[in-house]
């Protein structure tokens, strides 16, 4: 199949990437490189996950229709993939346009790029985070007492809102994919376990916001891409018009403060970190009811946080990563 994912410098597409081209399929590439952390991050994914696979990234913002449309059409794709979004959840109040930008019109663009260009199959980028602290734990799709914490997660629940008005009575069956706190090597520089591994290597700073009881429901990267492999294939087998969204994640919840723990010990170092109040973007617990995902595909994420925690401690070692991390973290914005 010819695959087009967008956000392919980033860290869940650029691992997506890799996978589906090792699986024989056909990757049209492309991401914005967008500088809320720092632009090398990218460029290095680029060069050590895509470059060797012959896999080349355009640069294209998806807020930009006629381009995005332009490069729909020339190469056809069988499949659309979306992971391309702002991230994170505590951008400033000014800042929410770059939420609105990329997760609100890029994703529209994407959407109605792919339902016009009779594309068969999409599959996009939601999160956790449209669950709020008032779904029932554990949080399942079934759900529909969803009241995001963050503009974020709101931006999020509002894609999932956009995609069946679309995609019905189309040539387009869609999925949307909310993940679960994905970790692990070449992850984003802002989230807690990468500044944590960083803090015990190269003694960068770590802002430990709350008392560490918060909950996450960590999942290792190779499970994230592997789930959304076969959730490709699974979508095959649906009708043109479908839509469905699935949780990606293990139902395990650990607290930050086991986090924090399990660092310091397979790092062999403390993390020293400055404490702040929680804040007030972050829900207090997230918790995947993985039946769905395991009725659709027959396993769910698995990897123990130990086990991924151990493998991005090993990558953060290597002489190229260590050299930059101190940078990378530095860099968010």
């Amino acid at each position: 199949m010819k695959i087009l994912i967008t956000g392919a410098a980033g860290f869940i597409g650029s691992a997506l990437c890799q996978k589906l081209k090792i699986s024989g399929n056909e990757i049209v590439a492309l991401d914005n490189f967008s500088d809320y952390y720092d632009v090398g991050l990218k460029d290095l994914r680029v060069k050590q996950l895509l470059q060797p696979l012959d896999i080349s990234v355009v640069n294209l913002d998806i807020a930009n229709k006629q381009e995005l449309g332009r490069l729909m059409k020339a190469t056809k794709p069988d499949v659309v993939v979306n992971l391309a979004a702002q991230a994170g959840v505590r951008l400033t109040i000014q800042e929410n346009y770059k939420y609105v930008e990329s997760n609100l019109i890029g994703f529209s663009n994407v959407l109605a790029e792919t339902v016009e260009n009779k594309v068969s199959l999409f599959l996009y980028a939601s999160s956790s985070s449209v669950y709020g602290d008032s779904a029932t734990l554990p949080y399942s799709e079934l759900d529909n007492n969803l009241h995001p914490n963050s503009f974020y997660g709101a931006t999020k629940l509002a894609n999932e809102l956009f995609t069946p008005t679309l995609v019905k009575n189309s040539s387009t069956a869609a999925r949307g994919l909310r993940f679960f706190t994905v970790y692990g090597p070449w992850g984003r520089p802002d989230m807690a376990y990468f500044r944590m591994i960083a803090n015990t290597l190269v003694d960068s700073d770590f802002a430990f916001f709350g008392d560490g009881t918060v909950e996450r429901d960590f999942t290792y990267i190779s499970d994230a891409v592997d789930a959304v492999a076969s959730l490709i294939s699974e979508l095959q087998t649906r009708d043109p018009g479908y839509s469905d969204l699935v949780n990606l994640g293990g139902g395990k919840p650990l607290s930050m403060n086991y986090l924090l723990d399990t660092v310091s010990a397979i790092s062999n170092r403390k993390v020293n970190y400055s404490q702040f109040k929680s804040n007030l973007n972050d829900s207090k617990k997230t918790m995947s009811d993985a039946t769905y995902i395991k009725k659709l595909i027959g396993v769910k994420p698995e990897i123990k946080l130990e086990e991924g925690i151990i493998k991005t401690v090993n990558w953060a070692k290597q002489n190229e990563i260590m050299d930059n991390l101190r940078k990378w973290v530095k860099s968010v914005k």
